[in-house]
């Protein structure tokens, strides 16, 4: 059985006898199949939220053809609003949830929209 730790230096210990110096980006973890370290990403329950309701738009909509880019749309283009914008990001994740429900319902054929009106010339 392999014992192995890593200091806060960034050294990792390997059977106390090998000592590898390797290159420490936390936060992340040192993978027991392979000797590199990976990082993750840490993401806010928000963040976790709003992912999750991607993936269920993604599932709902497999089966609805002409749904799918409208969602990788929609989503693309409210990833430019900033994180501390927390009122936004929950006011849209509350309007995704409402919009989710009604393309799970069997009879939605399209999703309408709201629009602003183009200014005119």
């Amino acid at each position: 059985m392999k014992r192995i730790s890593l200091s806060n230096t960034g050294k990792v210990t390997i059977f106390s006898k090998l000592t590898l110096t390797v290159k420490v980006v936390f936060p992340g973890h040192l993978c027991c199949c392979c000797p590199v370290f990976h990082t993750m990403a840490r993401h806010s329950k928000l963040q976790k939220q709003v992912l999750s309701l991607f993936r269920q738009f993604l599932r709902a909509g497999q089966d609805k053809p002409g749904f799918l880019p409208r969602i990788r749309d929609e989503f693309r283009e409210n990833s430019s609003i900033k994180k501390t914008d927390v009122m936004h990001i929950e006011y849209l994740y509350r309007r995704g949830q409402r919009q989710l429900d009604q393309l799970k319902d069997v009879n939605t054929k399209q999703l309408g929209t709201f629009s602003k009106p183009k200014a005119e010339r």
